[in-house]
This record gives C-alpha cells, sequence and structure tokens, in this order.
C-alpha cells in the first residue's frame, strides 16, 4: 500500500527535523508499505520550509508543498490530500500533526486497521488505552470531552472521539470527502468534523484504535476560544443541513404519538365510560404507551442500531426504566413547583412542560447511548 502522511506546518522548526528522523525508523520497520511524507508548509517565518528542503536531501520519501501564506489548517489538509491522489496516487493519507502531539508508531497501527479492511482509522483518545496528557487544565479536558460528546450527538457520529487529529484514509472514499474549491465549512480545527460526518453518512467502516495523546514540545498551543466556538457552529450548521435525517426528530414525533394514544385511553376508558378508576386508567394508559413507544422505535428510530445492540428483552428493559424514571421527573418537577413557587396552573404548566422537555433530552441520550448502544465487546469498540 503507498501512504502519504499529510502534515502541515507553521513555524514547526524546533520538532519537525527530529519528527522525520522518528518517522524513518518508524516507516523502515513497516517495509511492506511505501512511505511518503507531504508537508505543506504556510510560508513559516521560521525556516520550517528549509529544514524540510534539507531533510529531503536524507529522505527522499519527503515531499514538500509551500503556500504563499496561512489559509489554515483545513486547506493546508486538503492540499496534501489532493497532491497524495492526484501526484503520487496513493492507496491512503494519513493526517498527523507536526509538532509532537502524535506519536509516529501510531500511524502503522492506523494503516494495519485500513489493511484489514477499514475505509477510515481513526487514533482515538476517548476508547479503552487512549489518554490525553496529565498536564492539560482541567477546562481544556472539559472542553476536549464535551466537543466531542456535543458533535456525537448533535450528528449521530459513530465514534467515541470526534474530533481526533490523527486519522488515516482508503483513498477509495475520498470521493465522500469535501475536497473541491470552496466545499470546505471550516477553514480551521473543525473541518475534521465535516469530514467524519461526511464518511458516517457514507456509511464507510469506521474504526477507532487508541492512543496517547501528547503535550506539545516545541510549540505554544495553537488551540482557541475561537476553534471551540467553530466547531460548535459547525456542528450546528451541518445538522440544521441535514436536520430531515435527524433521529432525535423521529423519537419527538413517535413520542407524541404515544403521549396522544395515552390520552386518548385515559379520557375514553376512564373519563367518558368510567370503567376503572382513573388512576388506574393512568396506569394502564401509561404501560400501553411504553409498549408501543418501544416497538415503534425498534420499528422506525433505531432500526438501523438493532443488530448490534444488546438482546431485544435488555433493550426493553433499559427503555422501560428510561421511560418510568421519565415519569418521575415529570412528578417531582411539578411537586416542587407547587410546593415551593405555587400551585397557580401557570406555575404548574411551565413546571410540566420543562420537565418533558428534560426528560424528552434525557430520553433520546439514553436511548441512543444505553438501550440501542453498540453492546460492548471483549475487544476495544470502533464505534457505537
Amino acid at each position: 500500500m503507498k501512504v502519504a502522511v499529510v502534515i502541515p506546518t507553521y513555524n514547526e522548526a524546533g520538532a519537525i527535523g527530529n519528527l522525520f528522523n522518528e518517522m524513518a525508523g518508524v516507516f523502515a520497520a513497516a517495509p511492506e508499505h511505501e512511505w511518503y511524507v507531504v508537508i505543506v508548509d504556510a510560508n513559516s517565518p521560521d525556516g520550517t520550509a528549509d529544514i524540510v528542503r534539507a531533510k529531503a536531501k536524507q529522505y527522499a520519501n519527503i515531499r514538500l508543498l509551500v503556500e504563499t501564506g496561512k489559509r489554515g489548517i483545513g486547506p493546508a489538509y486538503v492540499t496534501g490530500m489532493r497532491y497524495a491522489l492526484d501526484d503520487l496516487h496513493a492507496d491512503a493519507f494519513v493526517e498527523f500533526d507536526g509538532d509532537g502531539q502524535h506519536d509516529p508508531r501510531d500511524i502503522v497501527r492506523l494503516v494495519e486497521r485500513l489493511d484489514a479492511g477499514a475505509d477510515y482509522a481513526i487514533g482515538s483518545r476517548y476508547v479503552a488505552g487512549g489518554t490525553i496528557p496529565r498536564e492539560w487544565a482541567v477546562y481544556r479536558k472539559i472542553l476536549s470531552r464535551f466537543g466531542s460528546l456535543y458533535a456525537r450527538i448533535l450528528l449521530e457520529l459513530p465514534v467515541y472521539d470526534a474530533t481526533s487529529g490523527l486519522k488515516a484514509t482508503q483513498t477509495s472514499v475520498a470521493k465522500h470527502l469535501p475536497l473541491g474549491e470552496g466545499e470546505l465549512l471550516s477553514n480551521q480545527y473543525a473541518y475534521k468534523l465535516q469530514f467524519l460526518y461526511a464518511l458516517s453518512r457514507a456509511n464507510v467502516r469506521i474504526v477507532e484504535i487508541p492512543i496517547v495523546f501528547r503535550i506539545r514540545e516545541h510549540d505554544i498551543s495553537k488551540s482557541a476560544w475561537y476553534d471551540i466556538l467553530e466547531s460548535l457552529r459547525l456542528t450546528l450548521l451541518m445538522r440544521l443541513h441535514t436536520l430531515s435525517e435527524w433521529r432525535f426528530l423521529r423519537v419527538v414525533a413517535i413520542g407524541g404519538i404515544s403521549f396522544l394514544l395515552q390520552a386518548a385511553i385515559f379520557e375514553i376508558v376512564g373519563i367518558q365510560l368510567h370503567l376503572l378508576e382513573p388512576s388506574e386508567v393512568a396506569t394502564i394508559a401509561g404501560l400501553v404507551a411504553i409498549f408501543v413507544n418501544f416497538a415503534l422505535h425498534e420499528r422506525y428510530s433505531f432500526k438501523d442500531k438493532r443488530d448490534k445492540a444488546a438482546p431485544l428483552l435488555q433493550r426493553f428493559s433499559r427503555f422501560a426504566v428510561l421511560s418510568l424514571s421519565s415519569v418521575f421527573l415529570q412528578w417531582a418537577l411539578v411537586a416542587a413547583a407547587a410546593r415551593f413557587i405555587g400551585e397557580e396552573a401557570i406555575y404548574l404548566r411551565g413546571a410540566y412542560i420543562l420537565a418533558v422537555s428534560l426528560g424528552l433530552v434525557v430520553n433520546y441520550i439514553g436511548f441512543y447511548f444505553w438501550v440501542w448502544a453498540r453492546a460492548r465487546r471483549k475487544t476495544i469498540p470502533s464505534a457505537l
């Protein structure tokens, strides 16, 4: 397999030379592949390109592309990928950080997963065995986790680490990526979410392997609040562009159908016909709604996740627990409002609406990550 490792650089003079030496040893241990390193330098003022040119005389597999200026890491990666496709005719390309955060040995591990049949292999910090730097501040650890979870939930991404920057891609699936002029929705680090979302929608084979994410050795962190906000913005934008595909809307619709069924049973049997006590009818209607709700979700909302989820009885048990927990939340918030705010109708309705809304969100997350989550195996999970 011919593999191109794409590395955007900007002021990486302090690290790039040693990185080439380290990569040479790693590649020499995997001679079954033909390795290339494609450096896309943003005209670094610190002489990064000069170091690359010098190293290219030592290592014949190095290619240098110098841009006229700093356009952003997204366009830089696209430039390197286009070169890998059009000039090197590579079988795969790897996105790699040039400032010491990624371990070159992980490149081979990712490519091995491509050899095993994966289309897209991700170096993950958040599967078993993966880590983030201990030196990171608490707020940075929280933001990293939150950003990945936010993208996973909103875009329904089948991975644990949605914001990883270390990835290997079979060029056979590159047709699904936004590599054309003007197709990127972000020039910054958020581009990786667009790539991941495009490939997940194309149903390519995505796997994750654990990596030890290292702290930068020679450079000040480029992470900024702008990148965080950009990722949040782009995630929401992509979701709005594909709103009709959002599983959450199906969950809401089915929840509404079940609520109407529950209300109809209560009204007809308990109020109009007086066949049973209203409290008994409410209980029966709630149980009927749970069964109907589960059946509809099995048939429509989570049909694509059933085969890899837990057994049917276990799924239903988890679903019932969540549904009853939602009912308890409604009771608790309404009771709290009545006691501490007042029993006026406007307060009680407001508390009820809040409880239903919170319950819907909690249920959806529970459905996705627990009820119909991918059943855990003895091996490290590659997707949800």
